[in-house]
């Protein structure tokens, strides 16, 4: 009880000192330029870090998606002799909503890059299966390029379900994508 007293006591002292204007932490001295560069780098680090994970995690045909979406249904399957874990963490879910270039949402990209090579190549009961994980998993995610306008991950599905050519852009994109991936950040 003492301690949540000195939590109590703590947080109270933090929000008088934020409101009178006193908070002298050095990173709020620090030029609006300095700060979007620094959290760029961070989102490019938390990128590169996922490709090194994907790019292992399917050589070892062991991969995981990260769910911001409580409905989404967790646990272990497998297809196509690939064990796939989906993850749900509250704490997560709530930070990601706000984090910009978090690791958990440049995995699931990575994952959706994956799945996309994997059904260009032909295995596509594997990538429709990822992709559907996904979407359980971050509903809000999608895909778009300078020459194609945002696709929603339900309107990949939806190709994908059709073999149409609506998809055809986001698998020839997200497969040379996979493809740069593995060579640069492959084991």
């Amino acid at each position: 009880m003492k301690t949540h007293i000195v939590r109590i006591g703590f947080w109270f002292a933090l929000l008088l000192t934020a409101a009178r204007g006193e908070d002298e932490r050095a990173i709020l001295k620090e030029s609006p330029a300095r700060l979007v560069a620094c959290m760029e780098s961070a989102a490019r680090a938390n990128l590169l870090a996922a490709y090194v994970n994907i790019t292992r995690d399917a050589v070892q045909k062991k991969l995981r998606i990260y769910a911001v979406s409580l409905p989404a249904k967790t646990g272990q399957f497998t297809q196509d002799g690939y064990q796939i874990e989906v993850i749900y963490n509250n704490d997560l879910a709530l930070e990601g909503k706000t984090a910009g270039g978090a690791y958990h949402l440049q995995h699931n990209h990575a994952v959706l890059g994956f799945a996309a090579a994997q059904f260009a190549s032909g295995n596509k009961d594997l990538g429709l299966r990822l992709t559907r994980l996904l979407a359980a998993a971050e509903p809000d995610l999608f895909w778009s390029s300078p020459t194609h306008s945002l696709m929603t991950i339900q309107q990949i599905i939806a190709g994908l379900e059709k073999n149409d050519t609506s998809v055809a852009e986001f698998l020839k994109d997200e497969s040379g994508a996979w493809a740069d991936i593995l060579k640069r950040y492959g084991p």
